[in-house]
């Protein structure tokens, strides 16, 4: 895919390089020359211009990518004008980051519905965290239906998976074992392999170091942690 991110702050290079790492055609925008320097190597492509420039807008690719995300949060007029400027020209698929309920509220009155604010959908999260000891990472669903990654209790530790029922004892559904990669050696990055249930070609006994990747309610996951 084509990704255009407007913004090379914390969020918007962060961004930028994970897209790229993941394969796709990035363009990384930023005012900011030494921003655009300092990222060239991380980033596929890095551009230098006043992004609240309707001429220099104009001269990216707008309208051969798949989105474009507006990162600008931290400048608020920067941030609605560039964002009314690419609404203006017609670009449609726009994702535009927010600061406030008003910087939201605005960008939704001239037309972009799809808005982040990766502070507060990060704090959601690790609040979670805090609170539920044994999880790694949380997804929310819903205020109650969540998808959680957690560390196998010690009472399985040593059993095969065809000897855990988590449906029937704790209204929870598996949906896949997460272990760390053995192939990975020394490496200071640690990887991980994750087996899809449905994918699972032998019965594997559960590790210490095994994970599982559940869905269910909050409560019945704390009750399956014993929190």
């Amino acid at each position: 895919m084509n990704f255009i991110v407007i913004g090379l702050g914390n969020f918007g290079a962060s961004l930028a390089k994970k897209l790229t790492a993941l394969g796709h055609d990035v363009i990384g925008v930023d005012k900011d020359l030494d921003k655009v320097e300092f990222f060239k190597d991380t980033i596929k492509n890095t551009v230098s211009m006043d992004i609240t420039d309707i001429h220099a807008l104009k001269a990216l690719p707008l309208k051969d990518c798949d989105m474009v995300v507006v990162c600008l949060s931290d400048d608020f007029g920067s941030s609605v004008k560039t964002t009314a400027l690419l609404k203006d020209i017609g670009i449609q698929r726009i994702c535009a980051r927010e600061s406030s309920q008003i910087h939201k509220t605005i960008l939704n009155a001239i037309g972009v519905t799809n808005t982040i604010n990766p502070e507060y959908d990060a704090a959601v999260v690790f609040a979670e965290k805090l609170i539920m000891t044994g999880i790694w990472s949380i997804y929310n669903i819903s205020d109650d239906i969540k998808i959680a990654e957690v560390s196998v209790p010690d009472e399985y530790v040593g059993k095969n998976y065809s000897q855990i029922d988590l449906k029937e004892s704790y209204n929870l559904v598996i949906l896949a074992l997460k272990y760390p990669d053995q192939k990975n050696g020394t490496s200071p990055v640690e990887k991980w392999t994750i087996i899809d249930i449905d994918d699972l070609e032998k019965d594997p006994i559960l590790r210490k170091d095994t994970r599982f990747i559940i869905k269910g309610g909050k409560k019945d996951i704390m009750d399956f942690l014993k929190l």
